[in-house]
């Protein structure tokens, strides 16, 4: 029988849980009968109570003792203790911090409640909660040092983040250290090399398919949910581009307003059906929203699952869509065996930095292993970085591009001007387009993809600032680091910062990040960059160029909205604090950014565009 986190997790503490009271009460029992203290034995609920305090008493004391261990051998370093944030009321384990950040985050503009931390505290603090202690900073410097300059002592651990993911992520490259990340990382290698990332045939078919749906539904004024779409375009090319086949989601039915379903284009003869991705889908974000509120509660996490293990319910429909390619791939397997030895390149186990044409990285993946799950697990990886990076990009882009018309017109006519009405953009004609290039920058300045990420400190560590202070970092300490309002303070980026201006990529501005390129970290920094970045952005770019070949004007559609999915919609909003006043949409955070309720919106033909 298979037992819930909960109470995996409560069976794991009980020795240290039973013992503090176990041992007051043979104290008292040991004191009463040697008549030394007899004023319980009367009194057994009284006594019952001296016992049950003793769990409470132990951790407090346990705590204590830590922190003043952690402040003496900083000391002994020269250097401080980082600002520590408690709950409003000092209650013990500060339990309504910890509720205030997970019911504020319910409603809130994406992780507000922590930037206000940040700003009252500083930008590197200490958040307790429930006796965890996670360390958050936005602070260049900070980040550099665990993603670059100590890389080695910051791994993602199998203590927090490793053990809140394992069921979505299992030993995938996001997810794993040491021996097992370099295998992940040096078998999809090759697959990023300029050749590949530039073949962009399968971008097409899958960005033709979509416009047509959008001239067919915007032709009659009928919003869409543009979210909706990038993400399946996304996942239907980071598919085709891994696995060699398609999720074709793109021909599955859309939600219009009103629960309408728009004329979908045909699934091509050649094409072999495929299971729906709707489950799929749905089950990745229902996995990415409960893997964000275990990190966020922290350690204790398993206590809010004791009676069910909510990743069952998305685990279940993530392997029947995974499942069938995976077994047609090992099925495959022999075949791509039988090739390679007959082509005498043998397997010496090192990478190869030269793939033959035509093999995909499943194709590669099993030629190398197979251990289903290491398979299962570097697919379902792979496939959240290829679809996810690429669809938060998309979407937040298109957003501002419908809220800053002036942008729209420049990047519009920079690419007619450049590639055309209708020629297909290529590498070359692309990086023609160096406005389109500052507006994606721009774009995930203020909406990074992966807008926190987390490391644990193996052994302790010393943080200095620009001034000299140097703060200790415990061994064991789970840090954060937020990229996204690193992307936001105005201390790097000036008084601006708040505002979307893709100039700042152009003009002198730039200098500022020339100067100091660890304030821009939207695909991460160090040995774990992301492999993909530039297939990103050449996706990216072929999407919006093409979309901008058809359409002229992009026009967002509160109207069509789900209920209770617009900014502010509880009226909790403190709209003085950042962006909350400016938005036209809700953005929120769950590993990844995205709009509640998705991005309703139409567009305009091109006077010189047919339907």
């Amino acid at each position: 029988m298979k037992l819930t986190p909960g109470i995996s997790y409560l069976l794991n503490i009980l020795p240290s849980l039973v013992a503090p009271p176990l041992l007051v009460y043979a104290v008292l029992v040991r004191l009463s009968a040697a008549g030394i203290f007899t004023a319980l034995d009367s009194r057994s609920w009284l006594r019952f109570l001296v016992v049950f305090l003793a769990i409470p008493a132990t951790l407090y004391a346990r705590d204590i003792w830590k922190e003043v261990s952690d402040r003496s051998r900083a000391r002994k370093l020269g250097a401080r203790m980082l600002p520590q944030v408690r709950g409003r009321w000092y209650i013990p384990a500060d339990i309504d911090l910890l509720v205030h950040l997970i019911t504020a985050d319910q409603w809130d503009y994406a992780d507000n409640p922590l930037e206000e931390l940040l700003k009252t505290h500083g930008k590197t603090i200490t958040i307790r909660a429930m006796g965890d202690r996670k360390v958050l900073t936005k602070e260049p410097r900070h980040i550099k040092q665990i993603l670059a300059g100590n890389f080695d002592n910051y791994v993602k651990g199998d203590e927090l983040f490793g053990e809140a993911t394992r069921a979505i992520l299992g030993v995938g490259v996001f997810n794993s250290d040491g021996a097992m990340w370099k295998f992940h990382r040096n078998l999809a290698r090759p697959f990023f090399t300029r050749d590949r990332i530039s073949d962009f045939n399968i971008f097409e078919k899958h960005t033709d398919a979509v416009i047509e749906i959008m001239k067919s539904s915007f032709s009659s004024g009928t919003p869409l949910d543009i979210q909706d779409l990038c993400s399946r375009f996304a996942l239907d090319s980071a598919t085709e581009f891994l696995f060699g086949e398609s999720a074709h989601s793109i021909y599955e039915p859309l939600l219009l307003p009103g629960g309408l379903q728009p004329p979908s284009p045909q699934l091509p003869s050649t094409e072999p059906s495929r299971p729906s991705s709707a489950s799929f889908v749905k089950a990745l974000r229902d996995a990415q929203e409960n893997i964000a509120m275990r990190v966020l509660m922290g350690k204790v996490w398993p206590l809010s699952e004791i009676f069910h293990d909510k990743s069952d319910d998305y685990t279940v429909p993530i392997r029947a869509y995974l499942e069938p390619i995976l077994e047609r791939a090992l099925l495959k397997r022999t075949q791509l065996l039988k090739e390679r030895d007959a082509k005498g390149l043998g397997s010496d186990g090192q990478e190869k930095e030269s793939i033959e044409e035509g093999m995909t990285l499943l194709d590669h993946l099993v030629l190398e292993t197979d251990d289903r799950n290491i398979i299962r697990d570097s697919l379902m990886n792979m496939l959240i970085a290829g679809r996810d990076t690429t669809a938060t990009l998309l979407t937040f882009s298109l957003y501002f591009l419908s809220q800053h018309s002036d942008v729209l017109a420049k990047l519009r006519k920079e690419i007619m001007d450049t590639i055309g009405p209708i020629r297909r953009p290529t590498p070359e004609s692309m990086r023609e387009v160096k406005y389109l290039r500052a507006i994606l920058n721009e774009t995930l300045r203020l909406f990074p993809s992966v807008p926190f990420n987390y490391r644990q400190a193996v052994k302790e560590d010393v943080w200095t600032d620009d001034d000299g202070t140097r703060w200790f970092i415990p061994a064991g300490t789970d840090t954060c680091y937020t990229v996204m309002y690193m992307h936001r303070d105005k201390d790097l980026w000036g008084e601006d910062a708040l505002e979307f201006d893709p100039m700042r990529w152009i003009d002198e501005r730039l200098s500022k990040l020339t100067a100091n390129p660890f304030m821009f970290l939207p695909f991460n920094a160090g040995p774990r960059i992301c492999l993909g970045q530039q297939l990103a952005y050449n996706e990216a770019s072929f999407f919006i160029i093409r979309l901008l070949q058809t359409f002229e004007t992009i026009t967002l559609r509160p109207d069509a909205q789900p209920q209770g999915t617009l900014p502010n919609s509880s009226g909790k909003w403190d709209l003085s604090a950042g962006r909350n006043g400016i938005e036209k949409v809700w953005p929120r955070t769950c590993m990844i950014m995205f709009v509640e309720g998705g991005m309703w919106g139409v567009m305009g033909l091109g006077n010189d565009v047919s339907i």
